[in-house]
């Protein structure tokens, strides 16, 4: 477990710079995920970032208790990211947040290609019977969900919802 405290881009571009891949997981849920675009800022040459919510609680040990913190941090308004292809998300879906965070990933990073929205994923320990395993998304919450991320949008980002 690491904590990040976000930064200038400018102070982290030297150490990021050749940053292609970047993973961050149990995020809070409480959190607003807008603090994570100082990586994008700082990382020029990331291709793929990926980011998930926090592990259910059937999986936390006591050594995985963090104090929640929600991290405030504003994006700079003219930044444009070139190499950024894939965004996925996991746990993320239906909320506004994540709406706004995803349409401002949209329109900063200019080359992306794909964005994915997972539910959260199932627990290794649950039954396979369980109704709480599936991680799927109905039908009509995809095309609510897509509609919304693509409303007044220009981009041909692909957009799958699983």
């Amino acid at each position: 477990m690491i904590w990040i405290q976000p930064e200038h881009p400018k102070q982290l571009t030297a150490i990021f710079r050749n940053l292609m891949n970047v993973y961050l997981s149990d995020i809070f849920s409480e959190c607003d995920p807008i603090w994570t675009l100082f990586i994008l800022e700082a990382a020029p040459s990331l291709q793929n970032f990926g980011l998930s919510r926090s592990r259910h609680l059937c999986l936390r040990t006591p050594e995985d208790i963090a104090e929640k913190t929600n991290v405030v941090w504003e994006p700079s308004k003219d930044f444009k990211h070139l190499n950024l292809k894939f965004l996925q998300m996991i746990g993320f879906l239906e909320e506004d947040k994540v709406t706004t965070y995803i349409r401002l990933v949209m329109e900063r990073a200019v080359g992306l290609k794909k964005i994915e929205l997972q539910g959260y994923r199932p627990c290794r320990g649950y039954n396979a019977s369980d109704p709480n395993r599936k991680s799927q998304v109905d039908e009509a919450s995809r095309r609510r969900i897509k509609e919304r991320l693509e409303h007044g949008s220009s981009s041909s980002v692909e957009i799958v919802i699983c």
